[in-house]
């Protein structure tokens, strides 16, 4: 096959511009030899129908999307004719269930013909019996991990589509933060504001006490450390930093003060006293790497041949803590590639954006550029104007960096493809961030093959690119195939 160029198309694209020009167009100019779709799309609508068959074992069902409904079923009307032209065809399975306001997202609230704001990502019937319970007790926005019921509708997608379909395998895309997160940098687009740890639920308990771990206490630590985590973003806000998101305290602190040592002890003497934070912590991304292995398993129980890859986004790797959780080396036992996020034009933004989330958590009572080069030792990488970052982006350098280190943590035994954003959006509109421009493109993909990449999944979607740019890209994807064996 050459080096593996994936690209995520949309069912609404095929069927607004053509499956068969589409088709022609990404094979013929850009190169692709593997298109993903979101056969169940962002929403948790469905664009083909279902075999009832595999879903015995969860109440959860997916509604019909539009398309759907019109007559258009994105398996018959794509899987062959991609095969037709020796086209790999991947089922884009996005586990984005959370059911967050568009208002909090987006700032703009999406209503329904009564007037009441609704939450377009939940689609799932049944969606509200399996969500997180958080310290307090309250139902979240996201669903449990640990839910059989939740886990059984992972399960029942999975072999439902690759069983069903003569589909080449599955790119898994999850991207959660877990509850140590949450406290310290959790909020909004627009903003950092301490969120309340979870899961608490009945499942979360039961497999904690398996571990030993004491409840009571890793609900205490978690309190102690929302009531410390909203002390920064209480000062932020009094300060007017754009980077705290508005809202009212969960806890009844309302000290501002930074703690005598600094915040950054303070944080430590926390989870020294309550290890159970940390536990519990790494019980919940346990938890989520028991998702993908058993996501792999039933892949491989269809046919050993469906091949399975996972999607590793940006919050894991400009996250400290999320990288160190996040084991490459333990992933490589469950998959058959891995596509890691790293786009250099909006990557700029985003790493801009988590350094400040650092900063007001951890390090409020220090300068901000001291927690940008804290952020940069601990990388290994070289910005030495942090403010510049979201204009800049991030360079080769690091796709040359990174690209290795995937390489290297799984020991080279499952192929790297690094998704190379084209044309992908920063954040909020309005958003500085650097633009996306052929020569970057063609030079970032250039790079990564050079470090070792076997290939690319071309991101975040058909319908965000310009032609310019994914053309480009398949320049650049010549040259590669010229220049290497794979």
């Amino acid at each position: 096959m050459g080096f593996f160029v994936g690209l995520p198309v949309s069912t609404d694209q095929f069927e607004k511009k053509g499956v068969e020009n589409i088709l022609d167009y990404l094979k013929d100019k850009v190169k692709v030899n593997a298109v993903i779709v979101a056969f169940k799309n962002f929403g948790g609508d469905f664009c083909y129908a279902p075999n009832e068959d595999y879903y015995a074992f969860t109440n959860l069902r997916s509604h019909p999307c539009n398309l759907k409904k019109r007559g258009f079923d994105a398996f018959h009307e794509i899987v062959p004719k991609a095969h037709e032209r020796g086209m790999d065809v991947y089922t884009h399975f996005q586990s984005y269930d959370f059911i967050n306001p568009a208002s909090m997202e987006f700032g703009n609230p999406q209503r329904d013909q009564h007037g009441f704001e609704v939450l377009p990502n939940a689609k799932l019937r049944n969606l509200s019996h399996i969500l997180e319970i958080d310290i307090f007790g309250r139902k979240t926005t996201r669903p449990c991990l640990v839910n059989p019921d939740y886990l059984e509708y992972h399960y029942a997608v999975t072999e439902d589509q690759l069983r069903s379909y003569p589909i080449n395998g599955i790119l898994f895309n999850i991207e959660r933060g877990g509850p140590l997160n949450a406290t310290l940098f959790g909020g909004t687009r627009f903003g950092r504001k301490p969120q309340a740890a979870s899961c608490f639920c009945v499942h979360c308990q039961n497999a904690a006490h398996k571990r030993g771990i004491n409840i009571s206490r890793a609900k205490e630590g978690f309190l102690k450390l929302l009531e410390f985590s909203e002390r920064s973003w209480l000062a932020a806000k009094e300060k007017g930093d754009s980077g705290a998101a508005q809202g009212f305290p969960l806890t009844d602190n309302r000290d501002s003060s930074a703690p005598p040592d600094g915040y950054f002890i303070e944080f430590i003497r926390i989870i020294s006293r309550y290890p159970e934070i940390m536990a519990w912590n790494q019980m919940w991304h346990d938890n989520m790497q028991d998702l993908l292995k058993g996501i792999y398993g039933t892949a491989k129980a269809v046919s050993p041949d469906k091949k399975v890859g996972y999607h590793v986004w940006h919050g894991r790797d400009f996250n400290p803590i999320e990288r160190a959780l996040y084991n490459m080396q333990d992933m490589r036992l469950y998959c058959d590639w891995i596509k890691p996020k790293m786009d250099h034009t909006c990557g700029g933004f985003r790493y801009h954006r988590t350094v400040q989330r650092f900063h007001q958590a951890l390090f409020y009572d220090r300068s901000i550029d001291q927690a940008a080069a804290m952020h940069n030792a601990i990388f290994n990488w070289d910005y030495d104007d942090f403010h510049t970052l979201p204009k800049d982006g991030l360079g080769l350098d690091y796709l040359e960096k990174d690209t290795k280190a995937y390489i290297a943590n799984v020991y080279d035994e499952v192929p790297i493809y690094p998704g190379i954003g084209i044309d992908m959006p920063a954040g909020n509109p309005g958003n500085i961030h650097r633009p996306c421009e052929p020569e970057y493109v063609y030079k970032g993909l250039l790079t990564i093959a050079k470090a070792g990449a076997k290939g690319t999944v071309l991101s975040r979607g058909f319908g965000e690119m310009q032609p310019k740019n994914m053309e480009a890209a398949g320049k650049a994807i010549d040259e590669i195939n010229s220049l290497y064996k794979f």
